[in-house]
């Protein structure tokens, strides 16, 4: 699973990885991205142009939004099946976290700044695919959200084998504990990736 994620550069050093993308009027560093709020991807129909999208796709049956789908889901479902086909994104990040408990853990690629999610969108709201975890996540949790490089980009929103490319090799991960700071949805700073404080107990 994929619950909370982080855009921590800055416009300008997004504007220079994403080079011919361009950004929404508002985008700004994000710390602490939780769902409900609004996130910046690329739409397949628009592939030059990043805009707002609203995290978690509307569910018919209950009030919880849809935040993530499951890769091995997506060709059965018929929701996800009609998104898979023409209504893929790339959802911007530079990190994201997982819990172990109560500890949060920060992920990061290790060679790559800033990276996408593969995701899928309708309307003006999104969710981020997961597939199963690698060996860098395994210890922490048994989902990750599905990463592409950016040289995958491209093809994730042209390809006609969506399937296949999800079925890639997890890219490696670097990953420490961070501040129980970010626990909170209110918390959207710096401090959430504090280096995480050693928890004592007193008998």
């Amino acid at each position: 699973m994929c619950g909370r994620f982080t855009q921590t550069k800055s416009r300008k050093e997004t504007l220079e990885a994403l080079t011919t993308i361009e950004l929404p009027p508002l985008f700004h560093r994000r710390y602490n991205v939780a769902p409900t709020q609004k996130v910046a991807i690329v739409q397949q129909q628009e592939p030059t142009q990043a805009v707002e999208s609203i995290w978690g796709l509307e569910h018919s049956h209950s009030g919880a939004p849809i935040i993530n789908a499951r890769s091995e889901a997506l060709a059965e479902r018929p929701m996800f099946k009609h998104l898979i086909e023409g209504h893929r994104c790339l959802i911007f990040a530079d990190g994201f976290y997982e819990w172990s408990g109560k500890q949060p853990y920060y992920f990061q690629l290790e060679e790559q700044p800033i990276f996408a999610f593969a995701g899928l969108y309708s309307r003006d709201r999104c969710t981020i695919i997961t597939r199963a975890a690698n060996a860098n996540m395994r210890g922490i949790h048994d989902r990750m959200p599905v990463i592409l490089n950016r040289s995958r980009w491209e093809e994730w929103l042209k390809t006609a084998d969506p399937l296949d490319l999800l079925r890639g090799t997890a890219p490696p991960l670097t990953c420490r504990p961070v501040s129980r700071r970010v626990n909170s949805v209110a918390h959207d700073d710096p401090r959430c990736l504090d280096p995480a404080e050693i928890q004592t107990e007193f008998l």
